[in-house]
């Protein structure tokens, strides 16, 4: 066989196979690229819905503040309109009572006032009455002064129309005369002692006058003063709500980037690099060939 053969099927097969193998490097990286493509597009693809998904879930927790912020003044206004209308009734419920006490207060002063007038005309019949019943009975011992009076001067004129003399005669002059002084003494001393009664009963009507108008002063009614206004009711306090910020491009993080690609010629162009050094090593050993 001749020398030079052995080179030129050895290039042959070296050409062969870095073509074979250029091919296969080429349709690698081709799938590299298009699976980079893919990639790329479903990492923006997901950026994007993530994107979209964060608004809209700081939209929805916006509008979830909002109401819950509604909510909150819907029960205060109802706790405030609450407090109020209590307070109306108890201010209604005070002011009907102070009005009831005043009133009162009024009525018990007019009855004081006629109780104490009762009272002093009680006390004026019943000092008339007393005056009346002394006047009658003095106006009665006078008389009875002048009857025993006037019975004792006719005893001593009976006793003087005996025509009798002597001693029995002053006797019995003496007798009548102490009979009839001692009827006036009598008459006197009771006389005295129905004026003294009389006085005493009008120190008692007096007295029972004062006992009278202090009863009728411990049942009057205190003055009820004013009585205490009800409290106003305070505001129902109002909690706030701190909303979330606005999302900054930051916020989402960089946008996706395609990723660094290698062209399939590139990629072939290295796998020849290596076949042509190898070929011309070949093409040397056949030059060689030949001239020997």
């Amino acid at each position: 066989m001749p020398a030079w053969l052995a080179p030129v099927v050895g290039a042959a097969v070296g050409l062969y196979g870095a073509n074979k193998q250029s091919n296969a490097t080429k349709d690698a990286q081709r799938a590299n690229n298009a699976a980079a493509d893919a990639q790329y597009k479903y990492n923006v693809q997901r950026w994007e819905t993530d994107k979209q998904k964060m608004l809209a879930d700081r939209e929805y927790k916006v509008r979830e503040i909002e109401q819950r912020a509604e909510n909150e003044g819907r029960l205060a206004a109802f706790k405030d309109a609450t407090a109020a209308r209590q307070y109306n009734y108890q201010l209604q419920i005070r002011n009907s009572q102070q009005d009831t006490n005043e009133r009162m207060f009024a009525k018990s002063n007019a009855i004081y006032q006629d109780q104490l007038g009762l009272n002093a005309l009680q006390e004026k019949n019943a000092r008339q009455e007393e005056r009346q019943q002394l006047a009658e009975i003095q106006a009665e011992k006078r008389y009875e002064q002048n009857t025993a009076y006037i019975d004792g001067l006719l005893a001593e004129g009976e006793i003087r129309a005996r025509g009798q003399t002597g001693r029995s005669v002053q006797k019995a002059r003496s007798v009548q005369t102490l009979k009839t002084a001692t009827a006036l003494t009598l008459l006197n001393l009771s006389l005295d002692n129905a004026t003294a009664a009389s006085q005493n009963a009008i120190k008692n009507i007096r007295t029972d006058r004062t006992i009278a108008d202090l009863n009728a002063y411990a049942s009057k009614m205190l003055d009820p003063g004013v009585l205490p206004m009800p409290l106003q009711p305070l505001a129902t306090p109002v909690a706030t709500f701190m909303y979330p910020r606005v999302y900054q491009d930051y916020d989402f993080g960089p946008e996706p980037i395609r990723g660094a690609q290698i062209s399939p010629s590139s990629a072939a162009a290295q796998v020849w690099g290596s076949s042509i050094t190898s070929l011309a090593g070949a093409a040397s050993n056949i030059v060689k060939a030949f001239n020997t």
